[in-house]
C-alpha cells in the first residue's frame, strides 16, 4: 500500500491546524476550555479524540461509498441538527461562564428540576472529565471547508481501492491522520486560553461569554 497519501493527510492536517483551524475553530476551542481548572492535557486529548472519532467514521463512509456527494446529501439534515444543538450548547456555556445561568436548588424534590440541574452542571466549568469526549464527537460534525477537502481526498482514494472494505479502512485511516494533524494547534489554543492571570480572568470571562453567546446564535442562524 502506498503510504504517500496517508503522510500527505497527516501533514495537511498539521499545516491546516496552525493556519485554518486556529482562526476558524480557535474561538470554539477556547470557549470549551474557558473556566477549566485542570492543569494537564487529558481533557484536551479527550475532546480531540472525540473529533478524530467523528472524522474517522465520516472517512470510512466516504471511503466505502467513493462519493462525497452521496455523503453530503445524506448528512445535511444531521449537520443542521448538530449546528443547532452545538449553538444552544455554546450559548449555555457562555451564560454559565458569565455566571448568568443560575442552577436550581439542590434540595428541590421536583424531578424536572433535578434533570435541569444535571444538564446545566454539564455546561458549568470546570466540567467533568467524561464530558469532553462526547463534546468532541458532536462538534466534529460542524461544517468546515478544510474537513470537506480532506473528505473529498479520502473519497477519491477510496475509489481506487480494490475492495469496499479496503476503501472504507483507507478512508477512515486517512481522516484519522488528518484529525491527528489538526490536534496540536487546537491543544495549543486550549492551553493558552487557561493561562490568563487572575487579574484579567474575570474580564476575559465576560468577553469570552459574549463571544460564545454570539457564536452560538450564529450557528443557529446558519442552520436555518
Amino acid at each position: 500500500m502506498n503510504s504517500a497519501p496517508f503522510l500527505a493527510m497527516l501533514l495537511a492536517g498539521l499545516a491546516g491546524g496552525f493556519g485554518h483551524c486556529i482562526s476558524m475553530c480557535g474561538p470554539l476551542v477556547a470557549a470549551v476550555s474557558v473556566g477549566e481548572t485542570r492543569h494537564g492535557i487529558l481533557h484536551h486529548l479527550l475532546y480531540n479524540l472525540g473529533r478524530i472519532t467523528t472524522y474517522s467514521i465520516l472517512g470510512a463512509i466516504v471511503g466505502l461509498s467513493g462519493s462525497f456527494l452521496v455523503l453530503a446529501s445524506s448528512i445535511e439534515p444531521i449537520q443542521r441538527a448538530i449546528m443547532i444543538i452545538a449553538g444552544l450548547s455554546i450559548i449555555l456555556m457562555g451564560l454559565s461562564t458569565a455566571e448568568w445561568l443560575p442552577l436550581p436548588h439542590k434540595k428541590s424534590c421536583n424531578p424536572g428540576s433535578s434533570l435541569i440541574q444535571k444538564i446545566l452542571v454539564f455546561f458549568k466549568a470546570p466540567r467533568s472529565i467524561g464530558s469532553y469526549y462526547p463534546m468532541g464527537i458532536v462538534l466534529g460534525f460542524l461544517p468546515c471547508g478544510l474537513t470537506y477537502t480532506a473528505l473529498l481526498t479520502a473519497a477519491r482514494s477510496g475509489m481506487e481501492a480494490k475492495y469496499p472494505f479496503a476503501g472504507m479502512m483507507q478512508g477512515a485511516i486517512m481522516m484519522m491522520l488528518f484529525g491527528l494533524g489538526t490536534t496540536p494547534a487546537l491543544i495549543l489554543v486550549g492551553k493558552v486560553a487557561n493561562t490568563i492571570s487572575n487579574r484579567t480572568r474575570k474580564r476575559f470571562y465576560l468577553l469570552a461569554s459574549l463571544i460564545m453567546i454570539a457564536t452560538g446564535v450564529w450557528f443557529i442562524v446558519l442552520a436555518r
